[in-house]
């Protein structure tokens, strides 16, 4: 009797796997177009089952999606896709029927930014009349008398401008613009062979070993290199009237080396951008019969150029 109990189990099971496989338990699908609101195809929506993990498909490039063997009852229906407001819609699978959705996508309003901006001399901040240019982009403006621009209805995201006027290094910067925001910014340029006087540079006596509490003037300094990558340097060394002139000029020379390999090393600017240079004594900016005028005269300087 137990035997033929366990026997009329399997045959129970069988019997009900079979119904199954040939459909009198069956699921349901889902199917449509998602076009937006011109009625044009939707490619890469993803349409997905709420709840119910790794159900989900995507639709093709006529926008077609179907989900298919979805099991009976109540589900909602979400249909999304970057750009564009979502769908989402609760309805009944039922047993066998394919039920077909078609919809159209709202895209998202979004708010133009702008981009306000000021252009002035590297050296002294005073204004520049400059032309401004979005790289990319058929739009590029002057700057006016106070070196201000403007660009207006911009879409968000990141921008590439570019700065040219005569006599100058042309420059560039990368600009983030916001939904409805106005992004404004300060862009210095430099004359091309601007010579830039670094004071502060100490060495020890006799010496091209720079001293540690020089190394925040040369690291303002690198910061040029940095925001001009497109320039090149010539490092000049200077040095009082103290000591023979063969003596000053071996010895600015290798100050100047110095520097050179510090913003090298430190800051990982590319050799070929940076050339070192010695003066010696023979290009004095103050009078070597003073000590404050001899202080002047040590230095080193930066002639930027193209």
């Amino acid at each position: 009797m137990k035997y033929i109990f366990v026997i009329a189990v399997i045959c129970l099971t069988l019997s009900c796997t079979a119904g199954v496989r040939s459909g009198l338990l069956e699921v349901g699908s889902v199917f449509g177009f998602v076009t937006d609101a011109q009625h044009l195809p939707l490619d890469s929506a993803r349409i997905e089952v709420a709840g119910e993990s790794g159900i989900e498909t995507y639709t093709n490039q006529a926008g077609y999606y179907m989900l298919a063997d979805l099991v009976p009852g109540n589900c909602n229906l979400v249909i999304t896709r970057p750009g564009f407001g979502s769908f989402s819609r609760g309805f009944r699978i039922a047993s066998g029927v394919k039920v077909e959705l078609n919809v159209a996508l709202e895209a998202e309003v979004t708010l133009p930014g702008k981009i306000s901006g000021v252009v002035v001399n590297y050296m002294n901040n005073t204004p520049l009349i400059v032309d401004v240019t979005i790289m990319d982009r058929n739009r590029s403006t002057v700057s006016d008398t106070t070196g201000q621009f403007e660009f207006d209805s911009l879409a968000p995201g990141k921008y590439l401008l570019k700065y040219t006027a005569l006599d100058y290094i042309d420059a560039f910067s990368e600009v983030a613009v916001f939904p409805g925001q106005t992004t404004e910014i300060m862009k210095p340029l430099l004359r091309n062979n601007t010579v830039i006087s670094l004071y502060g540079i100490n060495f020890e006596f006799g010496k091209a070993v720079i001293k540690s509490e020089s190394h925040p003037v040369l690291d303002s300094a690198a910061g040029i290199l940095s925001n001009y990558p497109e320039v090149e340097v010539e490092i000049q060394g200077h040095t009082d009237n103290i000591g023979s002139d063969a003596a000053n000029l071996t010895l600015s020379q290798k100050r100047a080396e110095s520097v050179r390999q510090y913003l090298i090393d430190v800051h990982m600017i590319e050799p070929v951008r940076l050339i070192a240079y010695g003066f010696g004594e023979i290009k004095p900016v103050a009078d070597n019969a003073t000590a404050e005028g001899r202080a002047q005269n040590r230095r080193v300087d930066f002639l930027i150029s193209k």
